[in-house]
Formats: C-alpha cells, sequence, structure tokens
C-alpha cells in the first residue's frame, strides 16, 4: 500500500509539471521481511556518492484510534525508532526410542518446562526515550488521571508498567523487550521420542537491551539443564530520531493537512523496517505508514485475511503528495 501511494502520488505530481527543489530519492527492496541484501546496498551506494539526506521515512506507525488509555482523538505515530531484533533457537538432544517407554522427561518436555519459565517472568519494563516522548505527547490529550500518571512518569511508571503488562499486545511491548515462541520441531512420528527438539524465539529489544544481555537472561530465567541457545540474528535497538526541528515539521505538518484530526506523536516502531540501516547515512530516519488502520487490520498484519481497503490508497497518495512538495 505505502509503495503504490508513494509512486501513485510522484506519478500525479509528475503529470501537473511538479519539479521539488531538492533531490528525491525513491529507495524500494524486496526482501526486506526476510533480511535480504537490497537496503544495506542501496546504503553503500548512497554513502559511496556521499549522498546524506536530509532526512529518510520508511513504513512505521499509522494513524490509529484507542491505542493509548484515555486519548480518544485518533493518533498519528511517527517512530522515531525502532526495537531491535533477535532470533534465538532453544535445542535439547537425546539418545530417542520408542515412545512405548519414554525417558522419565523427554526433550518436549524439557522445552516445554523452559519456555513456560521464561513467559511467566517477562523482560522488566523500562521507559525508553522514544516511549517517553508518546507519553508526553498523547498524554496531554488524555483524561485527567492519565494525564497526572504520564506528567510524572518519574513516581507513577510502576503503576504504568503494571498496566501495560495487563493490557499486553502494543501497549506492553512499548515497554519492554519481549519474546514470542514461533516455531517447534522435534519427532517426525507420534511413536519415535525425538533425538533433538528445538524451538524458535523472535524478540524485540527495547533501548537498553542488546541480544547478549538479552540472551542471558533467557539462560538465567529458563534454569534448565541440556538446553542450548543459539543466536540466530541479532541486531541492536536503532538510534533515535529528533522529534523537533526542520524534517520533522515537515513531516508532521503534511500528516496533519492530510489527517487534521489526528494528534501527531512520536513513536517507538515496535517492528523493524528497512530504516534501522540508514542511520548510517542520516540523523534523521522516521516510520510512517500514511495510513488509517483499525486495531483489525494492524492484527491482521502477517495474519489471517491481512488487506487493507483500496479506498484507503487515495489519502495514502495525499500524503505523499503533500510531502513531496515540501521537498
Amino acid at each position: 500500500m505505502t509503495l503504490c501511494g508513494i509512486l501513485e502520488a510522484a506519478e500525479a505530481l509528475l503529470k501537473e509539471g511538479f519539479v521539488p527543489k531538492n533531490d528525491v530519492y525513491f529507495a524500494f527492496s524486496g526482501d526486506e521481511e526476510t533480511m535480504g541484501p537490497s537496503a544495506p546496498a542501496i546504503v553503500k551506494e548512497l554513502a559511496r556518492r556521499n549522498i546524506k539526506p536530509a532526512f529518510v521515512l520508511d513504513e512505521g506507525g499509522a494513524v490509529v484510534e484507542n491505542i493509548f488509555p484515555g486519548v480518544n482523538r485518533s493518533s498519528a505515530l511517527i517512530g522515531v525508532a525502532e526495537k531491535g531484533l533477535m532470533d534465538v533457537r532453544l535445542s535439547v538432544k537425546s539418545a530417542g526410542g520408542h515412545a512405548s517407554a519414554p525417558h522419565r522427561r523427554t526433550p518436549v518436555g524439557i522445552l516445554a518446562k523452559a519456555i513456560t519459565r521464561i513467559e511467566a517472568k517477562p523482560f522488566p519494563g523500562r521507559l525508553s526515550e522514544p516511549a517517553a516522548r508518546m507519553f508526553d505527547t498523547l498524554g496531554r490529550h488524555s483524561t485527567f488521571t492519565y494525564r497526572m500518571i504520564f506528567a510524572n512518569l518519574w513516581c507513577f511508571f510502576p503503576l504504568l508498567n503494571a498496566l501495560c503488562k495487563r493490557r499486553g499486545g502494543e501497549l506492553n511491548a512499548l515497554v519492554r523487550t519481549t519474546c514470542a515462541f514461533t516455531t517447534m520441531s522435534a519427532s517426525k512420528a507420534q511413536n519415535v521420542l525425538p533425538t533433538s527438539a528445538s524451538v524458535g524465539a523472535n524478540l524485540r529489544l527495547i533501548g537498553g537491551d542488546m541480544p547478549e544481555s538479552a540472551i542471558a537472561r533467557l539462560k538465567k530465567t529458563a534454569r534448565e539443564e541440556g538446553v542450548t541457545f543459539e543466536q540466530l540474528y541479532g541486531m541492536a535497538p536503532s538510534p533515535v530520531s529528533p522529534s523537533t526541528g526542520e524534517a520533522w515539521e515537515r513531516l508532521a505538518r503534511a500528516v496533519r493537512q492530510t489527517w487534521p484530526e489526528a494528534v501527531v506523536s512520536p513513536y517507538l516502531m515496535l517492528a523493524c523496517s528497512d530504516s534501522r540501516h540508514y542511520p548510517a547515512i542520516s540523523d534523521h530516519v522516521y516510520r510512517f505508514s500514511a495510513m488509517a488502520l483499525t486495531k483489525e487490520e494492524r492484527e491482521s498484519i502477517h495474519g489471517n485475511d491481512e488487506c487493507i481497503p483500496v479506498i484507503k490508497i487515495e489519502r495514502t497518495a495525499q500524503f505523499y503528495m503533500r510531502l513531496l512538495k515540501m521537498c
């Protein structure tokens, strides 16, 4: 949808004879989901040409409703940073055997216990700079009680942390490193004990956590002998871009012109995007998917019946047309 909106905007402006004051670069990759080489290669080439973008805009936050406690207006969330990413495989090996005479403890049972302990003890809550900016901005548009909490997080963060933990989902992910178990592998036959079993975990690291410290915490929490932890991929949290200055104001102005009812706010992006490669050549890297998404549409991402109504591309294109005219 973002790709279509950008190209529709560009074609419409070209038909009008529009010429930007500054150079504008469109950089698209088709392998972001598989952590492919396209985006790093693009950044490397721009660096070779000594090109330093005034700002970079990638996919990320959106225009959403009912995501923040006490805020009744829409919120346009612009990612000023994104969480780190780590994939870990937990494995257990055994001699195998016939399922009619199982060992006292099986690889699957050992992994199940490790998983249960890890899920029962989430990573501690932490107020990162992007989340703090978001709470401060949206808290001003909240109800009196929540305004009191968000204006005094030095005192009320334990309360906020408990609220986030109870609600789960996006709000919880804003204040802690998350760990989700996503893949499993063991025996291929019902009557055969596996000689090895493994589960995959996907972690999203909040600022202050690094792959090394996160995997050490997983091991300590699991407390299961025989479980090995293998880091398959690790990437630290991104640098934080400013939410003031010319680049931010241009972006925020285009958002307000397109969604005048929305509160524009900085945001910590929970997922990862190709933007993670661009801090190498720009200090102003932002993440905003220019569309209004319902809770159901956000939850369908990478899920069953993932879809976005075609009608929404019109506003997406309008946003990019406004933004391009400011360049």
